[in-house]
């Protein structure tokens, strides 16, 4: 007898079983629950790579590929030789160097602490995407110069983020205190170095933690202010490929000791590692829907067994072996679990594509999440597993109840029918 035959005789099964209005409703669930099990172990898996992307989008947006820093605030040393061994990496596009220390920004009686990056304008633009983040100014207004006056520092242009801006009540054009790090001695005791600064722009690189703790001004000022003329303490990088970013690092971390080299996702290692338990969680999870579908299904072949013990025994007594009846019983479960996962699939796929197409909006975006609209990326690696997976899961819930079939002893079977 060949597989055609035992394909056949389980296709006439299902059929026959649409007069069994129990064992039919049974099949009909056991379908449905594969399907929504699959459906939404897609949707959430999309939606769990899509917000991943987007994060990541995000950092990369504020900050670069790879950032090279010194061990401490001094900086590095010959940064210069680094800088061109840097730009002369096949897979690196651009550099920009900077110099960030911690500094105080102070607006009448609001204080806010904030890291202060002094970049060169122009290069970092081919790095970050500062400039897309503005929502005011320009960053080339950095180069802005100084109010003429004993102070050089006085009226240069300062970068603020969003968070920054609201929390000290400032607009594009007002001034700021900065109070950097740098003590002196005065007739008053030990002061700090303080200049007064021009907003020049406001950022929103749509994550808090830079929106409320980043600011930047030109490379040439930062070096004023902390005075540490023609130093850099790192270098953002940019390379050409984003996912080689990490043995970028590594490879520029072999040119140097007085300093560390990090890929972006090295930086944010505890938000990378929450995001992919999270999805291995989810995942795991959503499984368990298939897997009380795959019970259905098991429970619904043991009672197709029970009702065609007379069949199975006609069967054998024509000359069916052990195997085909087992192949008949498992082929019937095979075609339960593909029925529900074809409709899964072509249900998740289409569930995110509309969710794609028309984004839905997430209560508190923004300023609660990272993101404002629920993100969509389905990937061809996710579906395939989870198609394989609940096919093998399904396949495996019909053993049993196929193995009881291929057990019955068709003389006995017969007696009592």
């Amino acid at each position: 007898m060949g597989l055609s035959f035992e394909a056949y005789i389980a296709g006439r099964y299902l059929k026959a079983k649409r007069k069994e209005t129990f064992i039919s409703l049974i099949s009909v669930i056991s379908v449905a629950g594969v399907a929504l099990g699959v459906m939404a172990l897609i949707v959430v898996m999309s939606v769990m790579n899509g917000f991943r992307q987007d994060i990541r989008q995000r950092i990369i947006g504020t900050k670069a590929h790879v950032m090279i820093a010194s061990y401490d605030q001094g900086g590095i040393d010959n940064w210069k030789n680094v800088l061109e061994k840097a730009e002369n990496h096949p897979k690196v596009r651009a550099v920009s160097p900077y110099l960030a220390n911690q500094v105080m920004l102070k607006n009448e009686n609001h204080i806010q602490g904030v890291l202060l990056w002094g970049v060169d304008p122009e290069k970092e633009t081919r790095v970050t995407q500062l400039g897309k983040h503005l929502k005011s100014g320009k960053v080339k207004d950095l180069n802005r110069p100084p109010v003429p006056g004993p102070n050089p520092l006085r009226g240069r242009g300062i970068i603020l983020g969003v968070e920054v801006a609201r929390k000290l009540g400032l607009l594009t054009g007002d001034e700021v205190t900065v109070i950097a790090p740098v003590f002196k001695v005065s007739a008053a005791g030990t002061v700090p170095k303080v200049a007064t600064f021009i907003v020049v722009g406001i950022f929103e690189a749509g994550m808090y933690e830079y929106d409320a703790t980043f600011s930047y001004v030109s490379l040439d000022t930062a070096q004023r202010l902390f005075e540490q003329p023609g130093q850099v303490n790192g270098m953002a990088i940019k390379v050409e490929d984003v996912m080689q970013a990490r043995q970028v690092a590594q490879e520029l971390q072999a040119l140097g000791t007085d300093y560390w080299a990090r890929d972006f996702m090295n930086l944010n290692r505890n938000l990378a590692t929450a995001l992919r338990i999270e999805k291995i969680m989810m995942f795991i999870i959503l499984i368990m829907i298939v897997m009380v579908a795959a019970f259905n299904i098991a429970s619904t072949l043991i009672m197709v067994v029970m009702e065609k013990k007379k069949d199975i025994g006609i069967l054998k007594a024509m000359g069916a072996g052990r195997r085909s009846i087992m192949r008949i019983f498992v082929l019937e479960g095979a075609f339960i679990g593909l029925g529900g996962t074809i409709l899964g699939l072509a249900g998740g796929l289409i569930t995110c594509l509309l969710l794609k197409l028309y984004p839905l909006r997430i209560p508190g975006g923004g300023s609660v999440y990272y993101i404002e609209k629920l993100p969509i990326a389905t990937q061809v690696a996710d579906v395939m597993l989870i198609t394989l997976l609940t096919l093998a899961v399904c396949l495996l819930s019909t053993m049993y109840p196929a193995w009881q079939a291929s057990r019955l002893e068709p003389v006995e079977v017969i007696r009592y029918e």
